[in-house]
Order: C-alpha cells, then sequence, then structure tokens
C-alpha cells in the first residue's frame, strides 16, 4: 500500500469506527430502556394484580364477619323464641325479631354464596339450612305456619337442635378462619 492510501484507510476506519460506537451506543440505550419500561409494565401489573386480591380477600374478610353476626343472631333470637315459646310469651315483637334476623341472615348468605370458596361455602350451608330448620320447627310450633307438626317436632327437640347448633357455627368459623389464613389447623 501506498503511503497515501494507509492514512486514508485509518481515517476510514477511524470514521467508521466513531459511526458505529455512536449507533451501538444509541443501540444499547433503547435495549435498556426497553428492559426499564418492560421491568417497570411487569412491576405495575403485579401491583395491580396485588392490590385486587387484596381487595378481595378484604371483600371476603368482610363477607365472613358479617355472615358469622347474622348467624350468631339467628341463632341467639332462634333461643329467644324458643324460650318465648315455652314460657307462652311470644308477642309480635319477638316474631318481628326472629323474621328480621333470619332475613338478615338471609341477605349475608346470599352476598357468600358469590364470594366464598367452595369448601368454605359447604361449610356455611350446613348451617343456613340448620338455622332454616329450626325457623321452620318454631314457627310450626308457633302456629305461625299453617302446615302443621312433623311427627317428630317437639320444644324439646326444637331446643336440642338449637344448642348443637354451635359445633356447627363454630366449625364455620374455624373454616372461614382458615380460609382468610388468619389460623391454622392445629396438629391435634
Amino acid at each position: 500500500m501506498s503511503s497515501t492510501v494507509v492514512p486514508l484507510v485509518i481515517a476510514f476506519l477511524g470514521i467508521v469506527g466513531t459511526l458505529v460506537s455512536g449507533l451501538m451506543t444509541q443501540q444499547l440505550a433503547a435495549k435498556a430502556k426497553a428492559k426499564e419500561l418492560d421491568q417497570s409494565a411487569r412491576q405495575r401489573v403485579q401491583e395491580r394484580q396485588h392490590e385486587t386480591e387484596r381487595v378481595m380477600m378484604e371483600a371476603v374478610r368482610s363477607c365472613y364477619v358479617m355472615l358469622n353476626t347474622a348467624s350468631l343472631d339467628f341463632h341467639s333470637e332462634l333461643n329467644h323464641f324458643w324460650h318465648a315459646l315455652r314460657a307462652g310469651r311470644v308477642t309480635d315483637d319477638v316474631r318481628a325479631r326472629l323474621d328480621d334476623a333470619r332475613r338478615e341472615h338471609r341477605a349475608r348468605y346470599s352476598e357468600a354464596q358469590m364470594r366464598v370458596p367452595d369448601d368454605v361455602l359447604t361449610v356455611i350451608d350446613g348451617v343456613h339450612r340448620q338455622l332454616n330448620r329450626i325457623y321452620g320447627v318454631l314457627k310450626r310450633l308457633d302456629g305461625g305456619i299453617p302446615s302443621g307438626l312433623e311427627d317428630n317436632e317437639s320444644l324439646d327437640r326444637a331446643h336440642h337442635q338449637i344448642t348443637g347448633l354451635w359445633e356447627q357455627l363454630t366449625q364455620m368459623r374455624r373454616t372461614m378462619r382458615r380460609s382468610i389464613g388468619v389460623t391454622q389447623d392445629s396438629p391435634y
């Protein structure tokens, strides 16, 4: 090569090198920015997902609290009604309180049907059915439902069912607490 060509090749390579390094720097910066934006987008999705899960869990927890309260109130009113029935002191006010407790429980149960997991709903459903079964017996004993008594319905049997319901209510509460992670299964 001639002495004039070598400096031209070196100059050419220097210019190309400068241009290529600028392009490579720009591409690397663009890739880094794209990676940063992608990571930021993934983080926002995860945050939204976490927030959605938190809101859903709070809604389920709130549903459990209201259902547990309504179930205990309904149970208490059944017991109060039983005592009034046994004493022959059932009044319209006592009947109204029982009916109000039943309506409130039904509303909370309906909400639970749409919010809670199936395994929890199975337990809740058993409590709901038993509360309403006792309600029907007491109303028939009161004469409020004209269908008449079935053979095994009596005040004593109704009281036994009311007191026996405590175990179902306890199991329902345990199942709901386990569902939201408040308690763990005991190894005992």
